[in-house]
């Protein structure tokens, strides 16, 4: 039978008041070597125990394969447990599966081939062969060995309790025992926090070789570069958690090319924004003058030359704000003074077309 995919399909889980995970969707196929990265707190850990079922999410489905292994970052057996307890769990469907089998095999030696329920019991051998065959059963004891001896534990004796061993040494513990098992799916949460160099590689080559998929949440960037075929960043996000094909350095990439292309269309931006503000600062000045040509205009024609006589000298005072000089307004015929002696001259800000010597008192207000 072929070996099932992993599927998380829009998981919400809220821990507290804080919502660690908001419409994730994960598939994780045969063959694949997800990794999972993000700051601490994104929901990683969760996302695992999600997955393995150990936990519940508040919306969103998964759908798992029967046979998941979970690796906790912490040990799963009491205390008082000795290695030689955690070896035989680790070993015990493989077991199961041989015994099985010599129990179909002697039940398919009595049964004739004719009877009624021959085809049923051929049918039940042939599903516990393949799965034994997935599992690499018979080969279980000889790769507990080689497991243990890969991550510096063959040396200790089987009869030691877990509680004597050190914090790393039952986190290698843990992890060999399930790497013995060969689950249809592998959860792992940190493995690489208790291993040194040697031992890493040697666990890196045993994930390569799994067959069913496989989830990683790891801060170890050497480990994901040489596991993952695939990496989903968890920190947050404008469209939520985003999957990047490849190993570590492919991600690295990608988020290099993807910053360079928010660089190039912001600078875009800022370019299209400057040119907007040059163009509405040239409108700007624009209506201005027109507006300043639109009230002389109205002035001269509202008083005229023939409808006020006072007059005045050039630069006898000041001109108001709006004109620049007198000679600004020389499009009128005539300059003009009140009976006051004020030279008057009209506000551009005016809508009014009255004169601008209304109210000062003088004749030709």
């Amino acid at each position: 039978m072929p070996a099932a995919a992993l599927i998380a399909h829009d998981i919400v889980r809220t821990l507290g008041t804080r919502r660690v995970l908001d419409g994730v969707s994960l598939t994780a196929s045969p063959g694949h070597r997800i990794g999972l990265i993000g700051e601490n707190g994104v929901g990683k850990s969760t996302l695992l125990r999600l997955l393995a079922g150990a936990d519940e999410p508040d919306a969103g489905s998964v759908t798992r394969p029967a046979d998941v292994g979970f690796l906790h970052q912490e040990m799963a057996f009491e205390a008082t447990s000795t290695i030689a307890d955690v070896l035989d769990d680790a070993l015990r469907e493989a077991r199961a599966d041989l015994a099985e089998l010599d129990r179909l095999t002697g039940e398919l030696a009595r049964t004739p081939q004719g009877s009624a329920g021959y085809a049923e019991l051929l049918a039940t051998y042939g599903g516990r062969l393949e799965q034994a065959e997935e599992r690499d059963t018979w080969d279980a004891d000889r790769r507990a060995a080689v497991l243990l001896t890969g991550l510096g534990l063959a040396a200790l004796p089987h009869g030691r309790s877990l509680g004597s061993l050190s914090g790393g040494q039952r986190g290698r513990l843990s992890l060999a025992a399930l790497l013995v098992r060969r689950p249809s799916a592998l959860l792992l949460d940190e493995p690489t926090n208790h291993l040194d160099d040697e031992a890493a590689a040697f666990v890196e080559e045993q994930l390569r070789g799994m067959p069913g998929p496989v989830v990683i949440a790891s801060h170890d960037r050497a480990f994901l570069d040489a596991v993952c075929t695939d990496l989903i960043d968890l920190d947050p996000a404008v469209d939520g958690p985003v999957r990047y094909g490849g190993n570590y350095s492919a991600y690295l990439a990608g988020k290099r090319a993807e910053r360079a292309r928010w660089e190039r269309l912001h600078a875009e931006q800022q370019e299209e924004i400057e040119a907007l503000r040059r163009s509405a600062d040239v409108t700007a000045r624009q209506v201005a003058r027109t507006v300043g040509r639109a009230t002389t205009r109205r002035w001269v024609t509202a008083c005229g030359p023939a409808g006020c006589r006072a007059r005045s000298r050039a630069g006898s005072a000041t001109p108001p704000a709006g004109w620049t000089s007198w000679s600004a307004a020389k499009s009128v015929s005539r300059r003009r003074r009140c009976g006051s002696g004020t030279p008057r001259w009209p506000d551009p800000r005016r809508t009014a077309l009255s004169c601008p010597c209304a109210g000062c008192g003088c004749r030709a207000g």
